[in-house]
């Protein structure tokens, strides 16, 4: 029994036991009394009899009187309580119309309930939940109306309501009927309709009104919870949408890579009609197949999973020869856009714990970034070297637009674009450095993006953990 009941159910009983001794006392006060008369009269005087039990009907009244405020004012407390769970709890139109009705009828505040909502084109309620009705009888139950009249309606209908026939004779001929106008932000939304034996509670119009109140916010928190439900579904089937566009597209570059990575094979068999320059582009060609074969697997298994972690494996690297790979990758394209790559990167090695191929591409894709968003035949600045705290740094420089400060950690969302100064998206993606953040966040580093001080562009920032020697 909840506290609620059981408050109520203590008033009552309070109640029936005060009249008990109201009633007791009252009867043993009047026979002390007349048999004292006749002791002392040797007669019987009815007319005492008549002023004992007028005085003893005048003690039953101020005993009523607070029975009835007792029980009444702990009705209207659980009236208040008894459906804040229901509005707390989150759960769709349905099973929170219900949960409101049987908490109502649990708590004896009403023996049978229905609640309907306002149709759109017709002034009928839409029943959405009953209980006490038999089962089955709520699909062919007539319509409920109202009108415009958004006073609730309460009393004894004279002739059988069509919502009280179907409850038999266990509600007694007229029970009582209170029609409640159910709201939300001023406007009705529907109805509330109970039924009680008694009508004690629902005859109250305080209890009404915040019964009303609360089913209205029950409803109105059942409504968000069914939005945000339903947009979570559609996010997620767009979500697999994409993923699985992600898959079809990844297999499909397959094919045209299968046929440049045939013919590069062709070329690098006849090296003897080549000179080291366009072995060189050819040994380049190879490589970047390879690297893209590497990336659609990769696109591949992150469109099947969404935020699948990609697999590592972490040992000893020489960040200087990853730099160097990846520029040397990426030369081809600074060449199309007359770029030159400058900078500081040591001759000698720098050692990290990182795997070699994924820390590779985490430099690519920085590379190919800033190659895309810095003007032609502009600079591209690389460093390279070992911080205080016991990690190396790659740092990549450009001399384009620069980022805005709300953009540096959207940029490393999936699919998100910078827009340019007129609005329109800048080139690329979304994909490349959502990729290489979680590349370097697997291997244990860090990547991210900083302004330039001294002038425009923007500067990437990549961090793995250095080689420790000790003695």
């Amino acid at each position: 029994m909840t506290t609620t009941t059981a408050s109520v159910v203590r008033a009552r009983r309070s109640g029936v036991l005060l009249w008990i001794l109201t009633l007791f006392s009252g009867a043993v006060f009047i026979g002390i009394h007349l048999a004292v008369t006749y002791a002392v009269l040797d007669a019987f005087d009815v007319r005492l009899l008549v002023l004992d039990i007028g005085l003893l009907m005048l003690a039953l009244g101020p005993a009523a009187w607070y029975i009835g405020s007792l029980t009444e004012e702990r009705q209207r407390h659980a009236a208040q309580v008894v459906l804040l769970d229901v509005v707390a709890q989150p759960r769709n139109i349905g099973d929170a119309a219900r949960g409101a009705l049987s908490a109502l009828t649990r708590h004896h505040i009403a023996d049978a309930g229905v609640i309907a909502l306002t149709d759109e084109h017709d002034d009928a309620q839409r029943i959405i939940a009953a209980v006490g009705y038999p089962e089955g009888w709520v699909k062919i139950a007539p319509p409920v109306r109202h009108g415009a009249d958004l006073t609730p309606l309460i009393g004894r209908e004279r002739e059988v309501h069509p919502w009280v026939e179907p409850l038999g004779r266990s509600l007694g001929k007229r029970p009582w009927v209170a029609r409640i106008p159910i709201s939300s932000n001023g406007d009705r939304i529907g109805m509330l309709l109970l039924v009680s034996r008694q009508g004690r509670a629902i005859r109250d119009p305080i209890v009404l009104a915040t019964i009303a109140a609360q089913v209205g916010a029950a409803l109105d928190h059942a409504a968000l919870y069914e939005a945000a439900y339903q947009r979570e579904r559609e996010l997620e089937a767009q979500d697999q949408r994409r993923r699985d566009f992600m898959a079809a597209i990844s297999h499909e570059i397959r094919t045209p890579l299968m046929s440049i990575q045939a013919f590069a094979d062709l070329l690098r068999m006849d090296t003897d009609s080549m000179d080291s320059a366009a072995d060189e582009l050819v040994n380049s060609l190879t490589e970047g197949v390879s690297r893209l074969n590497r990336l659609v697997t990769d696109l591949i298994d992150l469109g099947r999973s969404g935020g699948q972690e990609f697999e590592v494996v972490v040992t000893e690297v020489d960040a200087i020869q990853a730099v160097r790979a990846a520029e040397s990758m990426s030369r081809p394209s600074f060449l199309v856009r007359e770029q030159v790559v400058v900078g500081d990167v040591p001759e000698a090695p720098l050692l990290v714990l990182a795997d070699p191929h994924r820390l590779e591409q985490v430099i690519l894709a920085v590379l190919s970034n800033a190659n895309r968003h810095a003007p032609p035949a502009s600079e591209i600045e690389l460093r390279a070297l070992r911080t205080d705290d016991g990690h190396v740094r790659i740092e990549v420089r450009d001399h384009g637009t620069g980022i805005a400060r709300e953009d540096r950690e959207r940029i490393f969302e999936p699919y998100y674009r910078v827009r340019g100064p007129g609005g329109e998206s800048l080139p690329g993606s979304g994909l490349g450095l959502a990729v290489a953040r979680r590349m370097i966040e697997a291997q244990g580093g860090r990547i991210w993006a900083e302004d330039c001080s001294d002038g425009p562009g923007a500067r990437f920032c990549i961090e793995v953990r250095a080689v420790v020697f000790h003695g």
